[in-house]
């Protein structure tokens, strides 16, 4: 095996999917501790995992423009599957998906996770574990507890806004981020009304928070109209969100981004 590896892994995705990424980034460094790896993701996401990236020594781009030894393509347009043959990158390995996955890559595996039971997380890892034995490496995960690294300035600007809604950092707060693209299953705005008061008869004080999607405003306005005093947040950064969470005791959201934010902040999670 080389000690000199490139190694690059494809991911251009939203935010929940890209967290899950997040182990086999940490796995490809556990089974390459020399290696050059870097990770092209969409640029929106850069301020929220830079200090995670620095921890693991994985550099950052933003599209294709070398020849690597190996890349992992989990997700990513027609044009960086041919980026990956234009630069002659021998070991090409994700998902066949796709009848043009066929082509595009040298190495892959099946995949339907609503027959395996695996999660996207351990989907990744599958792939990854085919890519490094490919490599040389027989390397097996090694789970680690792994969470986004505290970010001072986001940390105090999350706190500012905190006290502004009348909060202790003493208090029980359950935040609830009810809002979606539309990637998954949701439930009503009564329902989400039903557990706020839920959570609230159980001691904790709940919060809203809000993305800018159509859905989030509909949601919100919905549960304003039946519980006007229920603090609001909303308008902050990724970075900023990921503090805010972190500083609560609960987030509850449907199968989305936030979910996975929530859990990789290391707050309790209930997913919807």
């Amino acid at each position: 095996m080389k000690d000199d590896l490139k190694i690059l892994v494809v991911r251009r995705d939203r935010l929940g999917d890209l967290l899950m990424t997040l182990p086999t980034l940490v796995y490809l460094r556990q089974a390459f501790p020399n290696a050059f790896i870097e990770f092209c993701f969409r640029s929106e996401f850069h301020e929220l995992l830079k200090d995670f990236l620095s921890q693991w020594n994985i550099q950052k781009i933003d599209q294709i423009e070398k020849k690597y030894d190996a890349a992992l393509f989990l997700k990513g347009s027609l044009k960086e599957s041919w980026d990956l043959i234009r630069h002659r990158i021998a070991i090409r390995v994700g998902a066949y998906s796709k009848l043009s996955s066929f082509f595009f890559l040298t190495h892959g595996i099946r995949q339907k996770r609503s027959l395996n039971g695996k999660s996207e997380a351990e989907s990744n890892l599958e792939i990854a574990e085919i890519m490094a034995r490919r490599l040389g490496s027989e390397k097996r995960y090694k789970k680690e507890e792994l969470l986004l690294p505290i970010s001072g300035t986001n940390r105090n600007s999350a706190l500012k806004r905190w006290y502004q809604l009348g909060l202790k950092e003493t208090d029980k707060v359950a935040v609830f981020h009810p809002g979606m693209r539309g990637s998954a299953r949701n439930l009503s705005a009564q329902s989400y009304l039903d557990l706020i008061l839920e959570m609230e008869s159980r001691g904790f004080v709940p919060v809203l928070s809000t993305g800018p999607e159509k859905q989030d405003k509909e949601l919100r306005e919905a549960i304003l109209q039946k519980k006007a005093d229920i603090r609001l947040v909303s308008g902050l950064s990724l970075s900023e969100l990921a503090e805010f969470f972190r500083m609560a005791s609960v987030v509850i959201a449907p199968s989305t981004g936030p979910l996975h934010l929530g859990h990789w902040v290391g707050v309790a999670t209930y997913g919807l």
